[in-house]
């Protein structure tokens, strides 16, 4: 018999409600990816209609994505974009003590009786940013605005430090381009600058896109431009900010803000502690076969370069013998459970060893798929999965 333990990423946490304004906007489902957090970045896909100057713009009324009007409600199509559009930018943050919500904090403070109140909730809460999801931009230009570095402290109320903006309708079907914006601005407001490619020192690109990097197996700089890439990583390289003889480290950035941590996923991370394959019955759960894989610090420093800077989970299995599967699915599975979510950012590694440490197989990578799979015989007997990262350019996040 032939069993097939598939190991996934975080399992959807959804609230299953509605957010309702005094002011008309369009219902939009709450998704929340770490409720309780000590972050929020609210994903606002309902239109704005912001009260003032905002830098050297003045943004006005902001409709609600795809253009929905402000009595409407988004079909089932946009809802399932939008559901996509959290899951990836979710996926981003996935390490970190950070919720990827569309559920408005200003709401459960009760500062939402007007999007003036709003406003005003959120420029004076420390560690929320409100992310506008909606129109061209036409009052300021480009795919979207951030202030950098405002989303950990408070601010004085009407300077609009903590909300910034993505302008969906330029290209509103197109959900990486969405997302990746989403992440790219908000990693503005947690103090990360833009990654950019330089020759010596002549700035080529502001925006690195890694050569161009598409199709399977490409990845660009999410502080760069990661529009066309199969993946988006947080990047150790190069800002214009700050010239080509500073690198710019984006993760050791993202933990500098103040409360920002990792995540622990709970998962043995060592050949003794592994944990065992959760199972219902006979099978495996693929709903509780999830982890995080993330960059461990040496000497205070977060190096997304090298295998052995990432955690690593270990899951405990045992076989009879015979024909086996074991699969790795890089990504969160927010959208449908057991099923990797498209905007993966882990490029992991599988291994098999015996319990006492000797290997006896590995895992093959496929591109295309965004997956790790072991098919092959093993003997009868007691075994563990090891799960890591390439730790190539910048991988991020995965199951284990």
């Amino acid at each position: 018999m032939k069993n097939t333990l598939r190991l996934s990423s975080l399992a959807m946490m959804a609230v299953l409600s509605a957010v309702v304004y005094a002011d008309p906007h369009p219902t939009v489902e709450a998704l929340s990816s770490r409720p309780g957090s000590a972050y929020t970045l609210f994903l606002n896909f309902a239109g704005f209609n912001y009260t003032g100057n905002w830098a050297s713009g003045t943004p006005g009324s902001t409709g609600a994505y795809d253009g929905v009007a402000s009595g409407g409600s988004f079909s089932a199509t946009q809802n399932a974009r939008i559901k996509e559009i959290w899951a990836r930018t979710a996926e981003k943050y996935s390490y970190f003590n950070i919720n990827v919500t569309t559920v408005d904090p200003a709401v459960a403070a009760g500062q939402a009786a007007t999007d003036l109140a709003r406003q005003n909730y959120y420029d004076t809460t420390a560690k929320v940013m409100h992310t506008v999801i909606g129109g061209t931009g036409g009052w300021i230009g480009g795919g979207g605005i951030s202030y950098v570095g405002t989303t950990q402290s408070a601010q004085s109320a009407g300077t609009g430090y903590h909300t910034n903006w993505v302008f969906s309708d330029q290209a509103p079907s197109n959900t990486r381009f969405v997302a990746e914006a989403t992440a790219h601005e908000n990693g503005h407001g947690l103090s990360v600058w833009h990654q950019s490619d330089y020759n010596g020192t002549t700035l080529q690109n502001e925006y690195s896109s890694n050569n161009s990097s598409v199709g399977n197996g490409s990845f660009a700089p999410t502080m760069g431009n990661s529009y066309s890439s199969q993946r988006g990583l947080w990047r150790n390289g190069l800002s214009s900010q700050f010239g080509p003889s500073s690198p710019q480290n984006d993760f050791n950035v993202l933990m500098s803000n103040n409360g920002i941590q990792l995540v622990d996923d709970g998962n043995g991370h060592t050949l003794g502690t592994a944990l065992a394959l959760p199972l219902t019955g006979t099978s495996v759960n693929n709903l509780l076969a999830k982890g995080v894989v993330s960059p461990v610090a040496t000497a205070g420093v977060y190096n997304p370069i090298g295998a052995s800077n990432y955690t690593t989970d270990f899951f405990s299995f045992s076989t009879l013998g015979g024909s086996l599967s074991l699969q790795v699915n890089d990504g969160t599975q927010y959208i449908t459970p057991g099923v990797a979510d498209p905007g993966a950012t882990l490029d992991s590694t599988l291994d098999i060893y015996t319990t006492g440490g000797t290997l006896v197989a590995s895992g093959t990578r496929s591109t295309s798929t965004l997956q790790t799979l072991f098919s092959g015989t093993l003997a009868a007997g007691n075994y563990v999965a090891k799960i890591g990262s390439v730790g190539g350019y910048s991988s991020s996040f995965g199951g284990g």
